[in-house]
């Protein structure tokens, strides 16, 4: 009889399993859990379900965004499409991408049916700062890294950095 040895998984590798099963669900129900009657933008590198997922996400993260027309979605679309080759932030990032707007995600992390992008914006903030404040690592790993990306994404848009004096 052999000595019983345990399995170790990396914090990433971890990370990057959980996100590609959240995406299973926005990958094999693709389209419904936009909504209906959601006009989207031409993309090029996001597929439309990422795109409201980030949209979503603008409302909440962004409320007192100082750019008037900045687009979060339209800004990860040309975050990962400016990329000349694929990286791999750039699938971690659509990966992310799907987070709100899956359904398993929703299961796993709420035991509720409901993804993130279906709840009106009260819903969506309680529920993101549950996200920030609970004691599962996941949660609070996942709120972290969507916000820390919306930041990014607002920070390295022209708008802001002329409004803030970075650039003339």
């Amino acid at each position: 009889m052999e000595p019983y040895t345990p399995f170790t998984l990396s914090r990433n590798r971890f990370l990057k399993f959980s996100l590609k099963c959240f995406a299973l669900t926005a990958v094999s129900i693709q389209g419904v859990n936009c909504g209906p009657g959601l006009t989207t933008p031409t993309l090029r590198g996001i597929s439309p379900e990422q795109y409201h997922s980030f949209r979503s996400l603008q409302e909440v993260f962004l409320q007192d965004n100082p750019i008037p027309n900045f687009d979060l979605g339209l800004a990860l679309d040309n975050y990962v499409y400016g990329h000349p080759y694929p990286i791999e932030t750039e699938s971690i990032i659509q990966l992310l991408a799907s987070v709100p707007s899956s359904i398993l995600a929703a299961m796993a992390l709420d035991f509720s049916f409901t993804p993130i992008v279906k709840l009106p914006m009260e819903k969506r903030i309680k529920r993101l700062l549950e996200w920030k404040h609970s004691s599962l690592g996941l949660k609070r790993g996942v709120y972290a890294i969507l916000r820390q990306i919306s930041f990014f994404l607002l920070s390295s848009d022209k708008e802001y950095q002329k409004f803030v004096g970075y650039i003339q």
